[in-house]
């Protein structure tokens, strides 16, 4: 249960980091929110304890890495427009993401 709050408190503190910069346009800024975000992969706190629904889980995945795939066309541009398009997929990823334990 301690793993899953500290997941849970990385990724809520990724989404108020990115919210501003991606509101903002600060592409270089949202890599805080990204260091959180990827902080309970390394850290082993992202392991399940119990059963995880696969399908979820290649979803997150899958998502995840798009959503990445974007923050990176972010940084490059500097478009605004690839920044909310950026957010808007890596939200999917984190309900995906939280949806694995059901």
């Amino acid at each position: 249960m301690r793993k899953q709050v500290l997941t849970m408190l990385c990724v809520a503190l990724a989404g108020l980091v990115f919210i501003p910069t991606v509101f903002f346009n600060q592409p270089l800024f949202a890599l805080i929110g990204a260091f959180f975000d990827w902080l309970p992969l390394p850290t082993g706190w992202m392991k399940a304890g119990g059963e995880i629904n696969k399908t979820f889980l290649k979803l997150h995945v899958a998502v995840t890495l798009i959503a990445y795939a974007i923050f990176g066309g972010w940084l490059v541009t500097g478009t605004a427009t690839v920044g909310f398009a950026f957010l808007e997929v890596w939200w999917v990823a984190v309900i995906f993401g939280v949806l694995m334990g059901y």
